[in-house]
Order: C-alpha cells, then structure tokens, then sequence
C-alpha cells in the first residue's frame, strides 16, 4: 500500500485575509484505493472540515485554494436530491470536482450537464452526432500539439460565456496529461486596495483570434490539430466580446478576476500597448502556485469546473500517448 502526504488548505468564508490561510493535514491514499485509511496512519487533524460536512459523496480537497476529488456517487442517479444537492455545493464550494468512479455515455454525460445549466454551442470544433454541444477532444501518441494549452478560462469571446465544463475522460495516458486551474476569486482577494479600485470598472475586449497564442493565430493552431474536428478559424476574429474583468459571481457574490493573456486583447478605452502588461500581470498573478491545484486524470472521470472564477491550463507532456476526451459547456451567462 502506497501512502502520501498532502498539504490541504482551507479557507473559511470571508475570514481568509490576503494569503493568510487556515491549515490541516491530511494522508492521501494511492489513487488506486478508496477506503478510510487506518487509524494509526491519521495525524490529529484528520481532515479539512468542509470536506467533512458532505454525507452523500466523500471530497478530497487537492489544494488549499481550490478543487476535491470526489468519491462515492452514482452521477447517472437521477433521483438522489440529496447528492446533487451536495454536488452543487461542492462545485460552488471548491471551484473545480473531479467525479470518479464513473461509467457515463454521452448521452449520460448530457444530462448531468443540464443539472449545470443549458448545453452551449463551442464554434471551434463540430458537435458529435445527436449531441452537437458536445465535441471529441483528441490527441493521438503521433501528434505533438493538444488542444486547451493555455491558461484560458473557457470561451469568454461569447457575449453570453459558458457557466461551466464537463470533460469526461474516455483514454487516459499512462503518465501526463494533467490539467492545471487557478482560483481567480483567491487571486482578486489578494490584490492591493490600490489594484482593486483601478480595475473597477474596467472592460476588457475578448477575442477568439488566439493573437497572442505562442507559435501563432488560431489559423496557425488549427493547421497542427490533425485528429480533433476543428473548424471556423477563418472566421475566429468576429467573435470578440467585452466583458469586466473583475466579475461578481451571481451565485455567490464574492468577485473574482475574469481575464487571460491568451483570450484578452486589451481593456476597453485603451490600446493594447497600453493594456498588455497590465492583462499579463494579472494573468500571472492568477497562477500564482499558492492559487492553484492540479487535476491527475483516470478513464471515468468527470471534471466540473466554474467558468467565472477558474482559469485552466492542458499540459501536453505526453507525446507517445493517446487521450480522449469528451465536453460539454454549459449555462450561458452576460459576466456582470
């Protein structure tokens, strides 16, 4: 049996000042096994006590500022009030679940989409047949370039941005293939007074045209996706949106940042000489490790993560190796 140690950090509401964070440890098993770990492995604090409180799934938080695995639930039980009750918490709670333990078709996977909110149409890539919202996410062992490399936070060149995204992993890689996020609610709260009250206010102007992608345009990235059905690059340009970049999220009322170095082009009102240093300073402000964590991939897992106050980044360290996945995008709202 393979036992390691894990930090957990668990901030309480709106008592967390700055970077002050309230700490417990806790043993996480080998992801392998899923039982109570033995009372003489446990230290005193045996866990975070928010991850304690859920009784219909077990959590297992993967930082201290965002994300839990999530063990213990059926999610194509439809009439457990009770779970998905708790699983909409979590998701508000800790900004990213990733749902193990899981066997869903994409018809399944449809469905527990709709309890996020309405299916969203993705412009860049054709839908599978009977679930067009739905896209195939490919990466053959040939292939050198992945799709969703980046820190980026979902399609927010659309007026109406997706509330959240399902990928449900179908081939896993060996080793690799991880996904990075970010907790961009953290990441505004640890700004100075001073940098809060210059961004109130501030638009910043989306766009689809990857300009500021490493190794080029979208046209250009496209052109090195060879076993994903990618489309419209020509047309990526128009799809540009202006949107705050300190966002109030709507469910929970605490602000967070709401911008990228990959997706933002510059602030409303200025040009982009101006507002680059300013979008890149901020972007790497949110991923700032202290505001992080790391999601490890398995066949059968289901991933959520809130679009309004997470940015993401694939990494693509696993050339040799195949991966397959499936998303969905849901809940379109106007960021306010």
């Amino acid at each position: 049996m393979v036992i390691r140690g894990r930090l957990a950090c668990q901030s309480i509401g709106d008592r967390q000042t700055n970077r002050s964070l309230i700490i417990a440890i806790h043993i996480v098993y080998d992801d392998q096994h899923t039982s109570t770990p033995p009372e003489d492995h446990m230290p005193a604090l045996q866990t975070a006590p928010a991850a304690a409180d859920y009784k219909t799934m077990e959590l297992r938080p993967m930082s201290g500022a965002i994300g839990a695995y999530v063990y213990g639930i059926d999610l194509k039980d439809r009439k457990n009030e009770a779970m998905w009750a708790e699983l909409r918490r979590a998701f508000l709670e800790y900004h990213v679940i990733a749902v193990r333990g899981q066997s869903l078709s994409p018809a399944d996977q449809y469905e527990v989409g709709r309890f996020f909110g309405e299916p969203c149409f993705y412009p860049f890539a054709k839908g599978m047949d009977g679930f067009p919202e739905m896209t195939r996410m490919v990466k053959e062992a040939e292939d050198r370039v992945n799709f969703g490399a980046d820190w980026h936070t979902d399609t927010s060149y659309l007026k109406e941005p997706p509330r959240a995204t399902l990928l449900y992993a179908v081939e896993t890689p060996p080793k690799g293939g991880d996904t990075l996020y970010a907790n961009t609610r953290a990441a505004y709260d640890a700004l100075s007074d001073g940098m809060k009250t210059m961004l109130k206010g501030v638009i910043g102007v989306f766009s689809g045209g990857l300009k500021h992608k490493k190794g080029g345009d979208r046209t250009a990235h496209h052109a090195r996706i060879t076993h994903m059905a990618v489309q419209k690059a020509d047309e990526a340009n128009q799809y540009e949106a202006r949107h705050p970049v300190v966002r109030t999220h709507p469910d929970t009322g605490s602000k967070a940042l709401y911008l990228s170095s990959l997706h933002t082009l510059r602030f409303d009102g200025m040009t982009e000489h101006e507002s680059r240093p300013i979008i890149e300073m901020l972007n790497d402000h949110c991923i700032e490790p202290q505001f992080t964590c790391r999601v490890n991939w398995e066949p059968g897992q289901l991933t959520v993560w809130d679009n309004r106050c997470t940015l993401h980044n694939a990494i693509n360290d696993y050339h040799g190796y195949r991966r397959e996945m499936r998303r969905l995008t849901v809940g379109p709202e106007v960021p306010r």
